[in-house]
């Protein structure tokens, strides 16, 4: 049986029999994803990316939609960002630095959120496939009086 990948994570998950002597690497490796995707912290440069960008967790290999934390810096346009694959389960703190609004969604036609600049979120998508909700889980709640939504605060 050859190896398999973790639906959410992409964390290998080796083969019975599978990679004599190199195991080792693959395992070194998966706690690398591991660690990202609990703690990892990182930044994506915009400044390529248009009016579009995907967000992609590669099967075992270290990938910027693994972070936990991710800060969007150098957009030249507003721009939309793709969370891959639609069917994973994915949640982020995300900040956006990028001087534009971004739009967050997962397949091609869910729920969006929209993140002003300078702006903060947390981000669920519920990996359903193409119609994929991707939801801001601070939008409404209120702290010391204060609701908080994706676009500021409101009294």
């Amino acid at each position: 049986m050859g190896s398999t990948y973790t639906t959410n994570g992409g964390i290998e998950k080796i083969g019975l029999g599978e990679q004599a002597g190199a195991w080792g690497t693959t395992t070194n490796n998966n706690f690398d994803i591991i660690d990202r995707l609990i703690n990892g912290v990182g930044s994506v440069s915009l400044s390529s990316s248009g009016n579009a960008h995907n967000l992609t967790t590669s099967d075992g290999s270290l990938s910027d939609g693994m972070f936990r934390v991710i800060t969007f810096t150098n957009a030249s346009e507003a721009c939309t960002i793709t969370i891959k694959d639609e069917s994973s389960e994915k949640l982020y703190f995300v900040r956006n630095t990028s001087g534009q609004t971004l739009t967050f969604k997962q397949g091609s036609s869910g729920s969006t959120v929209s993140l002003l600049n300078s702006k903060g979120a947390i981000i669920f998508a519920d990996g359903a496939g193409s119609g994929a909700k991707v939801t801001d889980l601070l939008d409404g709640f209120a702290f010391g009086g204060t609701k908080v939504t994706a676009t500021g605060a409101e009294l």
